[in-house]
């Protein structure tokens, strides 16, 4: 079989652009019934360098707004992205869906971000606005060492199976529903919940010095996915954990 190949920067993009944009598209769908939650931006930046940076200060600053939220009784919902400035000093862009009449306060004033500067407005369009930071051409490989690309909190426990779901490779997609357990096998490959192993259809090769990708196996699939699905048999445990 002919082989193709692997742009792992545009491959990674590309997976980013997926997981943060289904994350921001399901805490923009408001319950039955209920008004949708307004979405803010804020954005954090340095001071200082990268020198600075520290993988955890992001988490320190989400955990104090996650206090705040919680003493106003509400849940701390947020998609964020990392960025490299002009200057190649990371930054991040947090999307927050609240409450409507709850106005988020400054983070850098309230203490919450005591690394250089925040700004934070009302995000009319808050999945363009993430999904621009996304497309602006960052080499993630030149993030400071151990930082991530983005994060997620808040999603109920259906949306994070449906998160899982859109990570696996497309020939597990179609045979599995989002509460199905597929495991990752080591040395290649999948298995099924009932144990059986299926074979990676695709495998790494050198071609002309070029790291190329080629299919050698094409699994049949049970379901033409077009998305995150569960079957009739599973709604029982959907039921269970809804």
């Amino acid at each position: 079989m002919g082989a193709f190949p692997l742009d792992r920067e545009a491959r990674r993009l590309s997976q980013l652009r997926m997981h943060v944009g289904f994350a921001a598209r399901a805490h923009a769908v408001s319950e039955k019934g209920q008004r949708s939650d307004v979405p803010w931006m804020v954005t954090l930046t340095y001071a200082g360098d990268n020198s600075d940076w520290r993988p955890d200060h992001i988490k320190a600053a989400l955990q104090a707004v996650r206090k705040w939220a919680q003493r106003r009784s509400f849940a701390l919902r947020y998609v964020w992205v990392a960025e490299l400035q002009k200057r190649g000093v990371i930054h991040y862009h947090i999307c927050i869906w609240l409450p409507r009449g709850v106005r988020m306060p400054k983070w850098d004033t309230r203490g919450w971000w005591t690394h250089g500067m925040s700004n934070r407005i009302v995000a009319r369009h808050a999945t363009a606005y993430l999904m621009k930071y996304l497309s602006k051409g960052t080499d993630y490989g030149q993030l400071p060492r151990g930082a991530r690309a983005y994060g997620v909190g808040g999603l109920d426990h259906s949306l994070r199976r449906a998160r899982r779901w859109l990570r696996l490779p497309a020939f597990v997609q179609g045979n599995s529903s989002v509460w199905d357990k597929w495991q990752r096998v080591r040395g290649g490959g999948w298995a099924s919940p009932a144990g059986e192993h299926l074979p990676s259809e695709f495998r790494l090769v050198l071609v002309a010095g070029v790291r190329c990708v080629q299919r050698v196996a094409r699994h049949a699939l049970s379901i033409a996915a077009a998305g995150p699905f569960s079957w009739l048999a599973d709604r029982p445990t959907a039921l269970r954990f809804a």
